[in-house]
């Protein structure tokens, strides 16, 4: 009696098992997914005029180059939801604005980007191409580079011989169009412009003088990044 209740418990548990596996097989073969790569620039200027110490300073954010990976999964024919992530420089220039020529201090910076979004597509083709448009929320980071913080704490920043330069987060959202242009059976070729909203960096300075900073950046508002980029997407699971 043993003997067959353990053959019998083996039989139930590779049934349940191929019966696993089968299902596991016909998810893959089922599934879409869409992964993308794609490169370009980035003009997220944010240019601000502010005052320390009774002198007028001018603030801009330096156009950068921009990296981008993401993951798209179809829902339907026209409708997608994408995550990204997103990688390149934008530069922080401080001018004084009572001293001519006006030459900026530089502090190196990066703005890392990640992103959730609902893409819709168009559903024709025009000369091959498939345009769509796009919009989501995004979690963005400027950080100074190593090298713009040692320069803030041994220069200074603006007004003040020492400051302490930081990364600063942002919630924002994104909205842009594009183009598709299927290339091969699973790569099409994409072109993305999106314009990356949120609220002005100051890199950890605070907006005015406080216990713990000599040094103020009071800048506000809102910061576009316009974005424009091109590469490939590659098409994986069931067409």
């Amino acid at each position: 009696m043993m003997k067959k209740t353990v053959q019998g418990l083996m039989a139930l548990a590779v049934l349940l098992l191929s019966t696993g596996a089968a299902q596991a097989r016909d998810l893959f073969q089922n599934m879409q997914l869409d992964v993308f790569v794609l490169g370009g620039g980035s003009t997220l200027v944010d240019a601000q005029n502010w005052q320390a110490a009774g002198v007028q300073y001018h603030s801009r954010l330096d156009h950068g180059t921009k990296f981008t990976v993401g993951v798209d999964v179809p829902y339907g024919k026209l409708l997608s939801i994408e995550t990204a992530f997103s990688y390149g420089p934008n530069n922080l220039i401080v001018t004084n604005e009572n001293v001519f020529p006006h030459v900026g201090v530089l502090y190196q910076a990066n703005n890392y980007l990640g992103s959730m979004s609902g893409v819709v597509h168009a559903p024709w083709t025009l000369f091959h191409l498939r345009p769509y448009a796009e919009g989501g929320v995004e979690y963005d980071r400027f950080s100074p580079t190593p090298a713009a913080i040692a320069l803030a704490y041994k220069q200074g920043f603006a007004s003040v011989s020492t400051a302490i330069m930081n990364h600063n987060d942002k919630f924002g959202c994104n909205l842009g169009v594009g183009l598709d242009r299927k290339i091969m059976k699973r790569l099409t070729f994409r072109i993305d412009l999106r314009d990356h909203i949120t609220g002005s960096p100051a890199f950890g300075i605070p907006p005015r003088p406080n216990v713990n900073s000599i040094a103020a950046f009071p800048v506000s508002g809102r910061a576009n990044n316009i974005e424009y980029t091109a590469g490939i997407v590659i098409h994986l699971g069931k067409l």
